[in-house]
């Protein structure tokens, strides 16, 4: 008889890993698939990702009779139209077995810490969650780009644009992300960005991706970038002091998720320190595991 196992998805909108552990939760198989994420693809492209990763599962010895949980980690998950598309499709692969989809931000918790503590996302947006140790969870942020996901890469995006409109009308000093701009995107004026911004076409992964010009121009000593990350670390510090209220934890873990806190150094040592100094008995750890691992150690919990 075959040894059973257990999946976990970390389901991305350019990748999915899908990695699966046995009993013992020591990983068997790993692989990467296209996108999963319906606001980022389109249907036909999140169907042959979900197709991929079952004919993976199918695959492996005992095939999916021998796959005793699923557990699905997408952002939106509270999207009817995309959880709906990835069961019906996970249904058609012929798995019958137990499956649940969850938030990105719960296989991230479940992933980097073992405990009570939290983990603290910032990609392209912003969220922090969090858990006391006995079963209650707290979650701050994420509400999306146009009210919320502050401190993530789309709200640097939108804060280098700013900056540099406002020193074109003199509004601030002059700053290195104009000419920053001016060299990845091609903008000579304002009217450019403006132009570019509100187009149809450009997303908000667009505007996140100039995220990475903060970095260059604060290492130029530019105000306004440094004012930037400073913005973007308090920001980040207040959705950890969100979850630590709210689940009134005496101590605790705090993990790192993303681009924006692991790749600026500026923005990582003044978040660890703020937080460090507004939630006594945090502490800063790196994560014990990654978002597909979170995934898998809750596929054992079915």
């Amino acid at each position: 008889m075959n040894e059973r196992y257990y999946s976990g998805w970390d389901g991305g909108g350019t990748k999915t890993e899908v990695l699966c552990v046995n009993a013992a939760g020591e990983t068997i198989a790993t692989d990467f698939f296209g996108p999963i994420n319906i606001n980022g693809a389109t249907r036909e492209r999140v169907t042959q990702t979900i197709r991929d990763g079952m004919a993976f599962l199918a695959s492996l010895p005992g095939g999916l009779d021998a796959c005793a949980g699923i557990v699905i980690g997408i952002a939106g998950v509270s999207n009817k139209d995309a959880s709906g598309l990835i069961t019906e499709q996970v249904r058609a692969s012929g798995y019958q077995g137990p499956l649940a989809l969850k938030g990105d931000q719960e296989i991230a918790l479940a992933g980097a810490v073992e405990s009570a503590g939290a983990v603290l996302v910032a990609g392209t947006g912003s969220v922090c969650c969090g858990q006391d140790g006995q079963g209650r969870t707290a979650r701050t942020g994420g509400c999306g780009y146009l009210i919320d996901d502050e401190g993530g890469g789309y709200a640097i995006g939108r804060d280098i644009l700013a900056a540099a409109v406002r020193a074109m009308d003199n509004r601030i000093p002059p700053t290195v992300l104009t000419a920053l701009l001016k060299e990845e995107m091609g903008f000579e004026n304002s009217r450019d960005m403006i132009t570019w911004l509100y187009a149809p076409s450009t997303n908000k992964k667009e505007v996140a991706a100039l995220s990475p010009l903060m970095t260059k121009a604060m290492s130029m000593g530019d105000e306004a970038a440094l004012n930037i990350a400073h913005k973007a670390a308090r920001e980040l510090t207040e959705l950890v002091k969100g979850v630590w209220r709210t689940l009134n934890l005496k101590q605790g873990e705090l993990a790192f998720v993303g681009s924006i806190l692991l790749k600026c150094e500026l923005i990582n040592r003044e978040v660890t320190a703020l937080c460090e100094e507004s939630c006594p008995g945090l502490k800063v750890i790196q994560a014990h595991g990654t978002p597909a691992q979170g995934a898998a150690k809750l596929a054992l919990q079915l």
